[in-house]
């Protein structure tokens, strides 16, 4: 493959369990112009004798000790010919016209620099449901204020804008590291993602991710730091109180195992409100649907009555329906 036009990049640990059908979802692709980067990052089961038994002329080995995640993807990044990199993890399955739909979306539309699909989680004793995220380039970054826009294993990203602009994955943000990385890319590229659901997301209980979002403290050090710089942008600086809320406020397994005050959520949302109003950073009604989703997952959890009178309340369950 001289000239793919799309890299794959996997990298797997101990992964033997599902990595055949990681990779044969790649393999079996509608498009066929890709090379498929796989690097065995110091595994010690049979991940590598796996890896080895395809014959495919398309998949690329890299093999050597463990460095962890993020190391694993900028090497995949560095050593790719494609146009385009595209992510995939070594448990989960990419839908058979995955790539050819991406690569179409980004032929016709070259100034976004990222693109994403919606996903299907599925696991065991879980049943299948798919997952639509948002499309519009203003609505993405304005949802990047809490979390991350993108699910990591279906973002296809134009390889020029990583390498020209040195926009690679960071160590410092291990289990985070695509979500402080969408923030440093949003003055670079447009973002989107496609209205299909073309990746099984793999929902496994004891995963790294999973384990690392139970561990809440050091959670909030790593995920405090990427959405303060982002608040930046607003020209925010927050007490730990606000700090702790906007942590809060990031999934909505916190919002409901966390007794959140409507009165703080009000005072805060005005003060994000106030600065944008000022800095002109995001769209206005986008910041007040975004935030509004929030207002809504609060009420539905506290069953509060009173606050489905307030304009966040309408403004949310407009983001809700508009999916």
């Amino acid at each position: 493959m001289n000239n793919p036009l799309v890299s794959v990049v996997l990298s797997v640990y101990n992964g033997e369990k599902y990595l055949d059908e990681a990779i044969e979802s790649i393999l079996n692709q509608s498009y066929e112009n890709f090379e498929f980067i796989i690097i065995d990052d110091g595994s010690s089961d049979k991940s590598l004798e796996i890896i080895h038994s395809y014959k495919d002329k398309r998949i690329i080995v890299i093999s050597r000790e463990n460095r962890g995640l993020v190391s694993s993807l900028n090497e995949g990044i560095e050593v790719a010919k494609g146009v385009y990199i595209a992510r995939m993890d070594a448990d989960d399955i990419s839908l058979a016209t995955r790539l050819e739909e991406q690569v179409i979306f980004m032929e016709k539309n070259l100034d976004v620099g990222i693109c994403g699909t919606g996903i299907i989680g599925f696991g065991e004793d879980i049943k299948e449901k798919p997952w639509l995220l948002s499309s519009a380039d203003k609505t993405i970054k304005t949802e990047l204020l809490f979390s991350s826009c993108f699910a990591h294993p279906t973002v296809m990203i134009r390889r020029e804008l990583i390498v020209k602009n040195k926009l690679f994955y960071n160590e410092e943000f291990l289990h985070a590291e695509d979500f402080e990385l969408w923030t440093r890319m949003v003055g670079y590229a447009k973002f989107a993602n496609v209205k299909r659901a073309l990746l099984k997301y793999r929902i496994i209980n004891d995963s790294i991710t999973r384990a690392a979002n139970r561990d809440e403290e050091n959670r909030y050090k790593v995920i405090k730091s990427i959405f303060e710089s982002y608040l930046q942008r607003l020209k925010i600086e927050n007490s730990e109180e606000e700090n702790r809320l906007h942590f809060n406020l990031s999934e909505n397994i916190r919002i409901r195992d966390n007794n959140i005050e409507f009165s703080s959520l009000e005072s805060y949302f005005s003060k994000i409100i106030e600065a944008n109003n000022r800095e002109k950073i995001f769209d206005n009604l986008e910041l007040k649907k975004v935030l509004g989703k929030k207002w809504f997952w609060n009420v539905y959890y506290r069953k509060n009555i009173k606050a489905l009178f307030s304009k966040y309340f309408f403004y949310g369950v407009w983001s809700v329906l508009s999916k």
